[in-house]
């Protein structure tokens, strides 16, 4: 388990659900390199590229879509899970990033609000939640919060939670997290691997598998 850093600004002006995070500002143009991450998204150049930049401003500021609202990802997924049969669905996650220093690295934050999941009769008796959830270091295996994130410049691999999964109403993983999610720096996290409880790294048992790709598929997430 890393040891955490609280930061004061992060706790007096960042937090799930503030307005700040949807008026986060983007700037018209290709990232700029610097000594920090810099974060572009693109449209196929209809109005982008845009980025928020290399030098370390907007520091610790989490930042939705350009556009406005959640990143949007989303792909075909399978659940297995002991006892029940593999259910596949449509799945879409919505989602913030940002970059923050820690006091000795860069990181990247990733943060998870919400998600739907659609497709065949089965799917309508899934769902999923423990929101928001966050990416951090595949060492990690207990706390998922506004301090986690991926460390930068390096590969972007890191373990999802805090995940909860219900089926038909039971809950069949609680407080739990995923291993080695990997994002491909362009439009596609994949998920394969099974689901751990936080803390305790018992194996639920209950897998999910799959590739969600940014919406629409016009559209890029890159970090420079």
């Amino acid at each position: 388990m890393k040891a955490k850093i609280i930061m004061l600004s992060a706790l007096g002006a960042v937090s799930f659900g503030l307005t700040q995070a949807a008026s986060a500002h983007w700037t018209n143009g290709a990232c700029v390199s610097g000594t920090a991450p810099c974060i572009e998204w693109n449209d196929n150049n209809l109005t982008g590229p845009k980025h928020f930049n290399g030098t370390g401003s907007d520091n610790n500021v989490w930042h939705g879509h350009p556009n406005g609202g959640d990143f949007s990802f989303a792909g075909t997924t399978v659940l297995s899970c002991p006892g029940l049969p593999s259910i596949e669905c449509t799945l879409t996650l919505e989602g913030e990033v940002k970059k923050f220093n820690d006091g000795q690295d860069w990181r990247v934050g990733i943060r998870v609000n919400n998600s739907t999941i659609t497709g065949g009769l089965l799917c309508g008796v899934v769902s999923v939640g423990g929101f928001p959830w966050y990416a951090d270091e595949t060492s990690e295996d207990d706390v998922f919060d506004e301090d986690s994130g991926i460390v930068w410049p390096g590969s972007l691999i890191g373990n999802f939670g805090n995940i909860d999964v219900s089926v038909f109403g039971g809950a069949v993983a609680s407080n739990t997290h995923i291993h080695d999610v990997t994002y491909n720096n362009t439009d596609t996290f994949s998920f394969n691997g099974n689901l751990f409880e936080n803390g305790t790294e018992v194996d639920t048992g209950c897998s999910v598998v799959g590739d969600l790709e940014l919406q629409p598929t016009s559209e890029t997430l890159s970090i420079n």
